[in-house]
C-alpha cells in the first residue's frame, strides 16, 4: 500500500523503509526468543543482491576510474571545477545507487522472513496476496467509478489501485490471481475431506473473472495479454496435476478467458464513461517510443560495458545517451525493459550474480519438489507461475522498480526455498 509510487514518491518510500526496519527488528527478536532459524538460502540471496551496489559505491583512485569505459564526459565536466583527480566510485551517480540499495532492503528482508516460515505458515502469505488483489480491485473500482482514492494521479480514470503505474497494477492483480488459485488448493488440501476438484475449479474461475476484469480496466495491454498465461496457470494449480488429466482445467481456462474478454468487450461497447473511453484508447495506440528507447539503452550499455553505470543511474545516463531526434518533454525515467536496464546499471557483475542466483533457486526448487512435502508443490507451482508472468512483462516494462511489486516477487521467490519444518513433520 505504501510502496507503489516509485522514485517520484520518495516520502512514501522513506516511510515504508522505516516501517519495514521496525517490523524486521521485531521479527528478529521474536525469532530469537522462539529459537527459530533464519533461512540460510534467503540470506545468501540477500547478500548477493546487496553486494552489487555496495561494490559500486567503493571509491576508486583516479588512475582506475579514469580508465573505465564511458567516463570521458564525466572527466571533462570535473575538469571545469578542478575535481577530476578525486576518488570516485564505479557508480556514476553514487547518491542514486545508495537510494536504490536502501529501496531494495524491504523486499529482500521480506524474502528472508517468508523463507524462514514453515509451509503451513507460508500458506497464509499466499492467501494474503490473494486478498491484496481483491483490495486493489475494490480501490480501483472506487477510482474508476467515483474518482476516489487517487493516490498518485489526480487525473487518472483507469484502475490503478495503490500503484502509480497501470502496468504494475496489472502485475499485482495477475500475481494475486495465481495466489488465489493456490490458496484455494491449499485450503482444500488442509481439510480432512477434500472438496471435489470441480468445486475448486469453479471457485478459481469466478476469482479469475473478477481479477481479469480488473486487469482489463487497468488499460495495460501487456497485462491483458498475460491473462492468456495467468488464467490457465491458475486453473492448473487449482486442479492439481496429481488428479489426472489437465484437459479439464485447460478447457475451463479457455472458457474463462473467453468470458472475461467478451464481458469486457460488451461493457466497453455499451458504456460511454470517461474511464471506459480511456481504457479503449490504450488498445488503439501504437507504441513507437519504446523501441527507440531500447535502442538508446543498448547504445549506453555498449558505452559502459562491462562495468555498468551503477544501480539506479538510468535517468542521468540516458539523458546523455538519448538521441536528439527523439528528445521530447518526457524524461526517459525507465528503459521499459528490466533486462536492458539492469544490464546497463549492473554490468557484467550483476548479470553473473543474477544467473548464479537463478541457477541456485532453480536447483533448490527442484529438490523441494522431489521431496513431496505437504503444501510444497502447490506453493512451488504458485511461485513459478507468478515469476513467469513477471518475467514476461519485464520485457516491455519495469515491475521490479515498484517496492510493493518487488516485495510480492520476493515473497514468491521465498516459496521456492526450503522451509524449516518441525522434525515431527
Amino acid at each position: 500500500m505504501l510502496g507503489g509510487g516509485g522514485t517520484p514518491a520518495p516520502l512514501l518510500e522513506l516511510v515504508l523503509q522505516l516501517v519495514a526496519s521496525l517490523l524486521v527488528a521485531i521479527w528478529a527478536v521474536q525469532m530469537s526468543r522462539r529459537g527459530r532459524a533464519v533461512s540460510i538460502p534467503a540470506l545468501i540471496i540477500l547478500a548477493a543482491f546487496v553486494a552489487v551496489p555496495l561494490l559500486q559505491l567503493i571509491p576508486l583512485p583516479p588512475a582506475l576510474w579514469h580508465q573505465l569505459p564511458g567516463r570521458a564526459p564525466e572527466i571533462d565536466a570535473l575538469q571545469l571545477i578542478g575535481r577530476e583527480n578525486d576518488w570516485r566510485p564505479l557508480s556514476m551517480a553514487p547518491d542514486r545507487t545508495l537510494a536504490s540499495l536502501l529501496a531494495s532492503l524491504p523486499p529482500l528482508c521480506l524474502l528472508v522472513m517468508v523463507a524462514s516460515m514453515r509451509r503451513r505458515e507460508r500458506a497464509l502469505v499466499v492467501a494474503t496476496t490473494a486478498a491484496l488483489g481483491l483490495l486493489t480491485l475494490f480501490v480501483g473500482m472506487l477510482q474508476v467509478r467515483g474518482g476516489l482514492l487517487l493516490f498518485f494521479e489526480s487525473d487518472s480514470v483507469v484502475l490503478s489501485g495503490f500503484q502509480a503505474n497501470r502496468n504494475t497494477t496489472a502485475d499485482v492483480l495477475l500475481v494475486s490471481l495465481i495466489a488465489g488459485a493456490t490458496a484455494l488448493r491449499l485450503w482444500n488440501e488442509g481439510r480432512p475431506r477434500h472438496r471435489g476438484p470441480l468445486l475448486i475449479i469453479a471457485a478459481t474461475a469466478m476469482f479469475a473473472l473478477l481479477i481479469g476484469t480488473g486487469v482489463v480496466m487497468t488499460g495495460s495491454r501487456t497485462g491483458v495479454a498475460l491473462l492468456l498465461v495467468a488464467i490457465p496457470a491458475a486453473l492448473l494449480i487449482a486442479w492439481s496435476p496429481s488428479r489426472g488429466s489437465v484437459r479439464g482445467p485447460l478447457l475451463a481456462g479457455l472458457a474463462t478467458i473467453a468470458v472475461v474478454l467478451a464481458g469486457a468487450g460488451v461493457a466497453l461497447e455499451r458504456s460511454n464513461t470517461v474511464a471506459v473511453t480511456k481504457v479503449m484508447s490504450r488498445f488503439s495506440e501504437a507504441d513507437t517510443r519504446r523501441p527507440e528507447l531500447w535502442r538508446d539503452t543498448g547504445y549506453a550499455i555498449r558505452q559502459s560495458f562491462p562495468f555498468g553505470t551503477g544501480v539506479g543511474t538510468f535517468v542521468p545516463v540516458m539523458l546523455a545517451a538519448e538521441r536528439l531526434e527523439f528528445v521530447n518533454e518526457k524524461v526517459p525515467n525507465r528503459a521499459h525493459n528490466e533486462y536492458l536496464e539492469f544490464s546497463l546499471e549492473a554490468g557484467i557483475l550483476g548479470l553473473v550474480v543474477i544467473a548464479g542466483l537463478f541457477l541456485f533457486v532453480a536447483v533448490t526448487a527442484v529438490r523441494e519438489w522431489s521431496r513431496h512435502l505437504p503444501f510444497s508443490r502447490a506453493q512451488i507451482s504458485c511461485a513459478c507461475a507468478a515469476l513467469t508472468i513477471v518475467a514476461l512483462h519485464s520485457i516491455v516494462d519495469y515491475p521490479f522498480r515498484s517496492m510493493s511489486m518487488a516485495s510480492l516477487i520476493a515473497a514468491m521467490v521465498a516459496l521456492l526455498l526450503p522451509a524449516p519444518e518441525r522434525k515431527s513433520e
